[in-house]
C-alpha cells in the first residue's frame, strides 16, 4: 500500500512527465525562408521534414510562406517565429538577426557550405551585356530580391551607401522582386540591367549554360540557420531536434543537397557567429529594422 509520502512523490513524478510527454506529443513547425516560390522550398526541405520526425519522433512539419511584397514572406516568417506562432524557422543572416532582436530567437545550426559555414552574393549582369563596373550601371534598371534580404539588398546596401551611393536615386529604378530566381530571369530576359543575388542563385543560372556574370561579390557572410524561439520549444525538444539536423548528412546526404547542392551538413552555430551581420544592420537600417511593423511599412514606402 501506497503511503502518503509515496503518493506525493508519484503526483510530483508525474507533474514533470506529463508536460513533457504533452510537450512530444504535439505539432511542431519548421518555417522556412521564401527564396523560391513555395511549391520549390517544399521540395527542397521535404527530405528535412521527413528527416527529422523520423529522428526525433516528433510530428514536425514544415510551413511555407510567399514571396509577394518588398519583403516577401520574409516579415511573415520573423513575426510567426519571433511570436510563437512558429517553433523553428531556417532563415538568412539578416532574419535571423532580426528575429532574435524581435522575439527569444536563436540560431542553433547552420549549413556547411563545401567545407565552410560561409556563403557570398553578386551583382549579376547578363553574361553578353556591355557593363563592367558599377559605375556602368548608373541610371539603369537593377533588381533586388527583398528588403530584408542579406545578398539582395543588405550587404548592396552596405556597399553602395560606403561610396555615398542611394540605390533608388543612382538607378534609374531598383524593385524588389521578392525571389532570387525572380530577380536573375528579368536580368537575363532583359527586363533589368543588373541585379542583387545570392550565390546560389547565381551559380544555378551558370551551372548548365552561363547567363549571369559577376561585377561584385559581398563579403562572406554565415550561412543561412536554423532558429528556434526558446520560449516555445522545450530544451528536451531543440535537443532531440539539433542532433537530427547536425547527424542528417550521415543518413541522407541527398536530403541534404536538396536544399543547395552545395552543401554538405549541417553544423553548430550559435548567435555570437551571426553579431557581425548586426553591426552592419544597425549601420545600414537602423533600430527601424528591428520594429516589424515599421520596416514593412518603410519597405513599401521604399518601393513607392
Amino acid at each position: 500500500m501506497i503511503g502518503k509520502k509515496g503518493f506525493i512523490i508519484i503526483l510530483f513524478l508525474a507533474l514533470i512527465v506529463c508536460p513533457l510527454e504533452a510537450a512530444l506529443a504535439r505539432t511542431y513547425y519548421l518555417g522556412v525562408l521564401p527564396l523560391r516560390k513555395p511549391s520549390e522550398m517544399l521540395k527542397r526541405f521535404e527530405a528535412v521534414e521527413k528527416h527529422l520526425q523520423e529522428e526525433t519522433g516528433l510530428d514536425i512539419r514544415v510551413r511555407l510562406y510567399p514571396t509577394t511584397g518588398p519583403t516577401g514572406g520574409y516579415t511573415s516568417i520573423v513575426r510567426d517565429i519571433a511570436n510563437g506562432e512558429i517553433d523553428f524557422a531556417w532563415l538568412a543572416s539578416v532574419t535571423a538577426v532580426q528575429a532574435h532582436e524581435a522575439g527569444p530567437v536563436v540560431p542553433f545550426a547552420c549549413a556547411q557550405n563545401a567545407g565552410s559555414p560561409i556563403y557570398y552574393g553578386h551583382l549579376a549582369v547578363r553574361v553578353d551585356a556591355p557593363y563592367q563596373s558599377l559605375e556602368d550601371l548608373e541610371g539603369k534598371k537593377v533588381a533586388g530580391t527583398s528588403a530584408s534580404s542579406t545578398s539582395g539588398n543588405l550587404m548592396p546596401t552596405a556597399w553602395l551607401k560606403n561610396q555615398g551611393i542611394d540605390k533608388f536615386e543612382y538607378f534609374s529604378e531598383y524593385q524588389y522582386l521578392g525571389r532570387h530566381d525572380n530577380a536573375a530571369q528579368a536580368v537575363i530576359s532583359k527586363q533589368y540591367d543588373g541585379c542583387f543575388i545570392n550565390e546560389a542563385t547565381f551559380n544555378m543560372f551558370n551551372n548548365e549554360e552561363k547567363q549571369l556574370r559577376s561585377l561584385w561579390r559581398h563579403d562572406a557572410v554565415p550561412e543561412f540557420p536554423f532558429t528556434v524561439n526558446t520560449e516555445k520549444v522545450e530544451p528536451e525538444v531543440l535537443a532531440k531536434v539539433k542532433a537530427a539536423v547536425l547527424n542528417m548528412h550521415e543518413k541522407d546526404l541527398e536530403g541534404v543537397q536538396k536544399v543547395f547542392s552545395k552543401y554538405d551538413q549541417w553544423v553548430s552555430i550559435g548567435w555570437e557567429d551571426y553579431k557581425a551581420i548586426k553591426d552592419v544592420i544597425d549601420v545600414v537600417y537602423g533600430p527601424v529594422f528591428y520594429d516589424l511593423d515599421a520596416w514593412e511599412a518603410q519597405a513599401d514606402k521604399d518601393k513607392d
